[in-house]
């Protein structure tokens, strides 16, 4: 009776421990839910107040969204880079559970690329239909 109990235990921790992972399951090859459409968005096209948080967040790694009217602004920003040449690939944006996960990944310049010596500060922005659902950023 005693194992029975230890066990029962161990199972409802590793399942609410599973639960509470949500997106990181996804990451790692667990199912993820439905794909959300998504525009990536040129800085031109960027609400201006949330530009300006950006522009002061740029220097480090930086996540965060953005409601205006309709629509959910995600943007991720990788923190400084020693040179030109970065850019950053969208792996997916989809429902987890109570949660929107947008997963990204940061690619740097290829070995036979010409790039600027100057530092760069690479950050993408995308666009989508508005959102009560948590973003959970995975990088």
């Amino acid at each position: 009776m005693h194992r029975k109990r230890i066990a029962v235990t161990l199972l409802l921790l590793l399942t609410l421990f599973c639960g509470l992972t949500g997106c990181e399951a996804a990451k790692e090859g667990g199912e993820r839910g439905k794909d959300w459409d998504y525009t990536v968005v040129p800085t031109a096209d960027i609400p201006q107040e949330f530009l300006k948080e950006i522009d002061s967040k740029k220097l480090n790694a930086f996540q965060m969204s953005y409601q205006q009217e309709e629509y959910l602004y995600i943007a991720v920003g990788y923190g400084e880079q020693n040179s030109g040449g970065f850019n950053i690939k969208v792996v997916g944006l989809y429902e987890k559970g109570a949660a929107l996960c947008f997963e990204t990944s940061l690619n740097g310049p290829g070995e036979d690329q010409v790039v600027s010596e100057k530092a760069s500060y690479p950050y993408i922005v995308v666009k989508t239909q508005k959102s009560d659902k948590e973003v959970k950023f995975l990088t």
